[in-house]
């Protein structure tokens, strides 16, 4: 009798035990789910805002009217910022100092094979017809240069290398005065389409230009320290957040770009 009623008592405790568990998981259960129903909740909302996000910021980006004339000032980049030149604009005319005009004047004479002191008339006259022959190359080059380019299948790089000398040499040209700027933003806008017909990307360019520009200092007995110099301006252009390759994308400013004409109603009989 004893035994059957310490059975008893063992079986009532045991079922009391596994109501009080039953009890403690399920309650574990459902703060559990409460709680993961608010996590899912949060996520799906930031979700929801980042797509938002996400969308204004795409059509923000629509809405950019595109800037062709600094991205084709901009293939001159590290050209314009070894020279101390500003880079963050897309007008020709700058106001420089008259030490560095001067200095930047007799830099761009010797670039472009003239004399010193050639009279400013003269300058005028030799510089608009360098214009236009530009396509022929601008400025004095080591010789053969090109041709050894082309002779190694460095096609590529010689014409970065041509691009980015002529973006450069153009605008100092049209800044000193020297050119019509109409004469300088036509030469500006053709160079800057065949750069968009032959590479890829900023990328693309500033790196076949740095090989390029490797060459020419070998060629020209030049290729200690400075061999590696245009291949670390280009990193740190490709970088800056701020610079015209981040923030002008290479396809999206397309320079002969046509728009569709509206025409105006037919007048009525």
């Amino acid at each position: 009798m004893m035994q059957a009623i310490v059975i008893l008592l063992f079986l009532g405790l045991l079922y009391l035990g596994l109501r009080v568990a039953w009890f403690i998981v399920r309650t574990a259960f459902r703060i559990a789910m409460r709680g993961s129903g608010k996590v899912i909740g949060h996520m799906e909302k930031a979700n929801a805002d980042l797509s938002v996000r996400a969308a204004q910021a795409r059509a923000e980006a629509g809405k950019v009217v595109p800037n062709r004339r600094r991205w084709a000032l901009a293939l001159g980049d590290i050209l314009l910022l070894r020279n101390g030149l500003r880079c963050d604009s897309d007008a020709l005319a700058l106001d420089l100092p008259a030490e560095q005009r001067q200095r930047l004047a007799k830099q761009v004479l010797r670039e472009m094979n003239m004399a010193a002191d050639l009279p400013e008339r003269d300058i005028a006259t030799q510089m608009q017809a360098a214009l236009v022959g530009w396509v022929g190359g601008l400025g004095r080059t080591h010789a053969n240069f090109y041709e050894q380019l082309a002779a190694e299948g460095k096609v590529r790089d010689a014409l970065a290398f041509d691009c980015a000398r002529t973006a450069f040499l153009v605008r100092c040209i049209a800044l000193l005065g020297w050119v019509p700027e109409s004469q300088a933003w036509l030469v500006l806008f053709l160079n800057a389409q065949r750069a968009q017909d032959s590479f890829e990307s900023w990328e693309d360019f500033g790196h076949a230009y740095a090989r390029a520009r490797l060459h020419w200092l070998r060629i020209s007995s030049q290729d200690g320290p400075a061999s590696s110099r245009a291949t670390l301006e280009v990193q740190e252009h490709l970088q800056n957040t701020q610079g015209n390759w981040l923030t002008l994308p290479w396809k999206r400013y397309r320079i002969f770009d046509p728009q569709p004409a509206t025409l105006a109603p037919a007048a009525s009989a």
